[in-house]
């Protein structure tokens, strides 16, 4: 093997290359100070994987966890009062996007595109909300002659879905002229009429690797929990919903008998940066390989109901939040990609509003979206005639 086969077969060199790339790229001002930013390195995996570049499997299982841990510890500190403040209203929030895509998806399959594979269209409903929840429930219900269009569906309209939802987090702030520092106020103003004042205080240590151990590991156990839904199943967290509940809530409680789990922002920042890139490097390598082919097979009209879905989605969150509530941009964001119950959307906001913060919005919206994902894949085997 020479050298030049080594570090192709690499899946460290490869990862850190399109990191590499994608952090350059994403630094470049395309003009109005609009930046790919931390987007940089999932384009730079999809040009990467569209070519053959791999990495291993467990790369993105890793590298989602340590991220989702720094950003949980770090949005755990206004917890509380982002929960006090529009808890139900991430509820809504988290039914509402879902059903939006439901209901927009029986259009396409009925109306809009209705020449093309019922099941391949039906796809893009839990693949342009990146739910693998939901794929899993849906495919439990569909006739096995649908099964493989649908997981064909799904997969294109999961890289459509990925994409949408993070440009959107990197550009609407931008587009829409928003003042982050004045809605960083506005956050803080909220969070901190709703916290208690007089409750115990909570020492921070620097950094604590048993703590941030112990996390993921209490994590993973929560995300791998069946939560039985009758006649509708099972379904699970996931490791994003297992280690982001474990982070809001051991941040927040600070301690778990000797080993500390309230940690400096700081150094939870650096951490949450590092492993941010290199998941979303991960994502677009993994989504890289063959998905120009995979279009060019299927066509056109299964990319244009995911993209679609996927952006009235975000458009009826972004009413509800900013139109109806008036919400402040860092709830908001949070809110709206976790009822899109997307991790690089979380990512790609967080970047762009240099806030951790919006993670806690997005924790208190992804579970309910995740169960709503479950219920609506089934409805929608029940209403569409295959």
């Amino acid at each position: 093997m020479t050298a030049v086969d080594a570090l192709v077969s690499s899946g460290v060199f490869v990862m850190f290359l399109a990191v590499l790339i994608g952090m350059a790229f994403g630094r470049v001002n395309l003009g109005r100070g609009i930046k790919f930013g931390v987007a940089g390195p999932l384009f730079a995996g999809l040009v990467l994987g569209h070519f053959g570049f791999t990495v291993p499997g467990s790369f993105s299982g890793l590298t989602l966890a340590l991220f989702v841990a720094a950003v949980g510890l770090i949005a755990a500190h206004e917890i509380e009062g982002t929960i006090k403040t529009y808890g139900l209203n991430f509820v809504v929030i988290a039914v509402v996007m879902p059903t939006i895509a439901l209901a927009f998806t029986y259009v396409w399959t009925q109306f809009v595109f209705a020449d093309a594979s019922t099941a391949l269209i039906m796809g893009s409903f839990s693949g342009a909300l990146t739910s693998s929840p939901g794929l899993g429930s849906a495919m439990e219900a569909l006739p096995e002659a649908a099964r493989a269009d649908y997981q064909i569906g799904h997969s294109i309209g999961y890289v459509v879905g990925v994409l949408i939802i993070v440009m959107f987090q990197q550009l609407y702030p931008v587009l829409g002229k928003l003042d982050i520092a004045s809605e960083k106020e506005r956050f803080l103003e909220k969070v901190s009429g709703q916290t208690e004042e007089d409750g115990p205080s909570v020492a921070e240590v620097t950094f604590s690797v048993l703590g941030f151990a112990l996390v993921i590991v209490v994590g993973s156990v929560i995300g791998a929990i069946e939560i039985p839904m009758g006649p509708i199943g099972a379904a699970s967290l996931g490791t994003t919903g297992g280690v982001l509940i474990a982070a809001l809530t051991l941040g927040y409680v600070g301690r778990v008998g000797p080993i500390p789990t309230r940690m400096d922002t700081t150094v939870l920042s650096e951490i949450r940066a590092f492993t941010l890139a290199m998941f979303l490097a991960v994502v677009g390598i993994d989504a890289g390989a063959g998905f120009v082919e995979t279009i060019a097979e299927y066509g056109a009209q299964v990319v244009a109901a995911s993209a679609l879905n996927s952006v009235i989605a975000i458009v009826g969150g972004l009413l509800l939040t900013r139109l109806i509530w008036k919400m402040d941009w860092i709830h908001a964001a949070g809110g709206i990609t976790g009822g899109h119950t997307d991790t690089k959307g979380l990512a790609a906001a967080i970047d762009a509003t240099d806030s951790d913060e919006v993670a806690a919005g997005y924790g208190n919206t992804y579970p309910f979206a995740l169960l709503a994902m479950v219920i609506y894949a089934k409805v929608l085997v029940l209403v569409v005639p295959l």
